[in-house]
């Protein structure tokens, strides 16, 4: 995915979001696409790179840029195996592609904010803004995909949203502890 593509898929999934799960969903994307190296992995590299000057020493961003991408491909790896879970319990028809775009897509908030959490107190605030929005992001994309897919049982929607919510705090509870061990260190 060239960058022009990966900013237009950032910017449909923040401000259009219906019309990005539609198109996505219906344009069966989802199958040709790996999303982890077109999407995710652009997407967490540049926030980190964003990160540098906020952190001011090299050698202290450097690890905490490394750090800080472990924990978000870890809450990815989570909250996509959470949805393999919820999808399937569901008897969901769903490919397993579907439900790690579903994971991939909706915690872009949660890494974009990332920066924010170097100002302070007021990074708590930013991280529960981004928590909520992933939210309504990953239910307007199950809503679009069960509304093609209809569920047998009870749709998942409140169990994703709560480990979705669950995986946004630690995330952020780690990153700011993460933030004061660099403050911290005197390099």
């Amino acid at each position: 995915m060239d960058i022009k593509k990966l900013f237009l898929s950032i910017a449909a999934v923040l401000f259009s979001r219906r019309k990005f799960w539609q198109d996505f969903f219906t344009a069966g994307s989802s199958a040709e696409q790996n999303l982890q190296k077109d999407y995710v992995l652009p997407v967490i590299a540049m926030v980190q790179l964003v990160k540098f000057p906020l952190v001011g020493t090299p050698r202290l961003a450097m690890y905490a840029a490394l750090a800080t991408f472990m924990l978000d491909i870890a809450a990815l790896y989570l909250v996509t195996g959470g949805m393999f879970r919820l999808l399937d319990s569901g008897r969901a028809t769903a490919s397993d592609t579907d439900a790690a775009a579903l994971a991939a897509f909706s915690l872009t908030p949660l890494w974009l904010v990332e920066p924010f959490y170097f100002l302070g107190e007021w990074s708590w605030l930013f991280a529960a803004v981004a928590a909520v929005y992933a939210v309504v992001i990953l239910i307007d994309g199950m809503n679009e995909l069960f509304e093609r897919n209809p569920l047998p049982l009870r749709a998942p929607q409140a169990n994703a949203s709560l480990l979705l919510v669950g995986v946004s705090i630690a995330l952020f509870i780690v990153e700011r502890g993460i933030i004061r061990l660099i403050d911290t260190l005197h390099v």
